[in-house]
């Protein structure tokens, strides 16, 4: 075999095969037939299964890559099990609906990047760009990791080698054929035709249902589809990463990035200086609003930061190691971040003016989580810049991230923000940002979902002891104790699937049985839930 380009004269070996294995596909198939048997019939409800398929991967890729003589590298088993105890996430706590979706981003992003890590040790000193090329890379894999488990199955090995056993060999072989024919066409025979379908279960005593059938097939080829891809990735990829790696040194010097740096160093201390008086003052200034303010200040604000991290970044890496190492560019660094020190505090302040004023929302949780992320993450990034160790900021900071959103989570932010919002009610609060005292919404606290009706079924005197008056999201304030009491019992007191167990619903349930039973529903009752923003 000539390579292309390569003198005709110069012999050139052969490419060596790939070698044909039987394990990585029947992982792959395990895993997936785990999961099938974990989730199908549970009504797409997640809890305890989830926990427990997570833990099952972690245990089966780091031993079977153990048993391949690759020893699993550090990075990639800290990012499976942080994936396990997201999925321990959904089984102690019924997150909100809008920190569930974060949390489920984060177990899918712990799987592909931890699984692409696993054999690759190095990712704690990898760029942005790097670990950005492993994450899709991941989901890459996802695509086209089934079909290569399948090609590299040593099919050839299915014939049976001597002349004695060749019929019940192949009798074997058919009759493994025959199993997946038969699961297909017989449900969608019987579908056609009744009289068809009674015959079938008689003979066979079975069932039929044929839309349950092909939702099971479809489940069980989405979950192989999964799996294959996440092992191929953790188990046969050669390298984490599809896309070349970054470079590491940049060529320009300390003019070319200390210019625009001092110009923002600058434009955040003239800013820092006209915030510094409201810092000290704490209150709304004059001739603001709340949404101007406070809403839109936050989120400009937290932007601001990020950007901030992201272009002390970018100008580390574009420079080069001589400038890095300079007095001047770390003075420059610190020149951007001690100003930034104050726009982070008063975004602070925005937020505890805004809960002072309207009591706390999942918004406003998500928001003061995001804000400690970003707090560790510049004094971190501080750190490595000061040190000269910038290419290392990465990692940590995906690890900041993921700590916060599980700590985040542990903290219950569906009952927290029932229980304050609650006792404001009870306790009438006014201050400086509020004249008037502020109702609980029982609309709004019951779309937190099961973490907070244990809450809401121990003060249903004070959601109901009310006028009814739509408040500003249009959702009734104020709800009959027997319309609220019956939209509890519908959703919480059934028990769930043992494989979707979760000891938030646990708990809803046996709040929620230990209310008297509601009287017959009258048409006017009802009991308005907002939908998830």
């Amino acid at each position: 075999m000539t390579l292309p380009g390569a003198p005709a004269d110069v012999p050139q070996l052969p490419s060596p095969a790939a070698p044909r294995l039987a394990w990585p596909l029947l992982t792959a198939a395990g895993l997936a037939l785990a999961a099938l048997l974990l989730t199908e019939g549970a009504g797409g409800a997640f809890g305890l299964n989830l926990a427990v398929w997570t833990a099952l991967y972690l245990g089966v890729v780091t031993w079977r890559a153990r048993r391949e003589g690759q020893p699993p590298s550090r990075e990639g088993v800290t990012l499976l099990a942080l994936a396990a105890l997201f999925g321990v996430t959904f089984t102690l706590w019924a997150p909100t609906p809008d920190l569930g979706f974060l949390n489920a981003l984060a177990l899918t992003l712990c799987l592909g990047l931890g699984s692409a890590a696993l054999r690759f040790p190095g990712l704690a000193r990898a760029g942005v760009l790097d670990g950005l090329g492993a994450a899709l890379s991941s989901g890459i894999h996802v695509i086209y990791g089934l079909a290569v488990l399948l090609d590299r199955f040593p099919w050839a090995h299915l014939k049976p080698a001597s002349a004695a056993p060749r019929t019940w060999g192949r009798v074997g072989v058919g009759a493994l054929l025959t199993v997946p024919l038969l699961a297909v066409f017989a449900p969608l025979l019987a579908g056609a035709d009744a009289s068809f379908a009674r015959a079938l279960e008689a003979l066979l005593h079975l069932d039929v249902n044929l839309d349950r059938s092909i939702s099971t097939l479809v489940h069980l080829i989405g979950w192989l589809i999964l799996t294959g891809g996440l092992v191929y990735g953790a188990l046969l990829a050669a390298r984490p990463s599809l896309l070349p790696p970054a470079p590491r040194d940049g060529r320009l010097g300390l003019i070319e990035t200390g210019v625009p740096l001092g110009a923002l160093a600058l434009l955040f201390t003239a800013f820092a200086a006209r915030q510094l008086p409201l810092l000290l003052g704490g209150a709304l200034p004059d001739g603001q609003t709340y949404a101007a303010y406070i809403r839109e200040g936050f989120g400009q604000l937290m932007t601001v930061a990020l950007l901030t991290a992201a272009v002390l970044r970018v100008a580390y890496a574009l420079s080069t190691p001589e400038s890095r190492r300079r007095p001047a560019f770390r003075a420059l660094n610190a020149a951007v971040l001690l100003p930034l020190t104050v726009i982070l505090a008063s975004a602070a302040q925005r937020w505890v003016l805004y809960t002072q004023a309207y009591g706390l929302s999942e918004t406003r949780v998500l928001g003061a989580a995001f804000l400690v992320w970003v707090t560790l993450t510049l004094a971190w990034l501080a750190v490595t810049l000061w040190r000269d160790r910038a290419s290392r900021f990465a990692y940590p900071a995906l690890l900041l991230g993921l700590g916060t959103l599980l700590v985040t989570t542990a903290l219950n932010p569906a009952g927290l923000i029932a229980r304050v919002n609650i006792t404001r009610d009870l306790s009438g609060v006014t201050n400086a940002q509020r004249t008037e005292p502020q109702r609980a919404n029982p609309g709004e606290l019951l779309r937190l979902g099961a973490g907070a009706v244990p809450v809401l079924a121990a003060h249903l005197d004070v959601l109901t002891d009310c006028t009814p008056n739509p408040g500003a999201s249009g959702v009734p304030e104020c709800i009959g104790a027997s319309s609220l009491t019956r939209y509890l019992r519908d959703h919480y007191a059934r028990e769930r699937d043992p494989r979707a167990w979760t000891l938030a619903h646990t708990r809803a349930r046996q709040a929620t049985l230990r209310l008297p039973a509601p009287p017959v529903p009258t048409p006017q009752e009802d009991v308005a839930v907002p939908r998830g923003r």
